[in-house]
């Protein structure tokens, strides 16, 4: 019995390796691209999708962005004092009634 927990240890712990580049892929320290936007700038159609799918939906939309931003639950609230950024999107996700975690407010630059 305590080599199949083990084993499943090891093998969450190893999916959760794979995965982890995919849900979030930082490119490295983002600065701050100033006003005039381009592209994409909001995305309505992604309330209740999964974070993965809203992730690469944005990326797939704007290139510009490379700074996307996981928020989980509306009760947090990133600091205000860093301006309008091009290339920074906040997902903010939370809990869809009979669909587990998704989007909850509409993302858009900022």
């Amino acid at each position: 019995m305590a080599k199949l927990c083990f084993a499943s240890s090891f093998l969450l712990l190893h999916l959760l390796i794979i995965l982890l580049p995919t849900i979030h892929k930082p490119i490295a320290y983002a600065e701050c691209t100033p006003p005039p936007c381009q592209g994409k700038q909001s995305w309505p159609e992604l309330i209740g999708k999964e974070p993965k799918t809203a992730y690469n939906c944005i990326r797939h939309d704007n290139p510009q962005v490379n700074n996307i931003t996981f928020l989980i639950s509306d009760a947090l609230r990133p600091r205000a004092d860093n301006g309008m950024c091009c290339n920074h999107v906040l997902l903010v996700i939370g809990n869809i009634p009979s669909r587990g975690d998704g989007i909850i407010k509409v993302p858009h630059v900022g």
